[in-house]
């Protein structure tokens, strides 16, 4: 995957990977971690699923009184699941 100069690429640290070597130029890099509030990598994926798609409507019907709930469920779904 090639990358714009400044782009960054997040990945989880269950995922594999590989780095190829540079052929040209110098590679700089930088690392860090983070730690998700909620832990289980299922309960991520269906959050990340059902904020995209509200993203999705409000886009598409702006936030209609249905949209705003459904935010507010995932609101509260993400309070109910992490790890404060």
């Amino acid at each position: 995957m090639k990358l714009v100069a400044g782009d960054l690429v997040l990945y989880s640290a269950t995922s594999r990977h590989h780095v190829t070597p540079v052929t040209g130029g110098s590679r700089w890099s930088s690392f860090f971690w983070i730690q998700s509030m909620v832990r289980d990598e299922a309960t991520r994926t269906m959050l990340f699923e059902l904020d995209t798609s509200i993203q999705g409507l409000r886009k598409q019907i702006g936030d209609t009184p249905q949209v705003v709930s459904r935010a507010g469920l995932y609101h509260n779904l993400v309070c109910r699941w992490a790890d404060a």
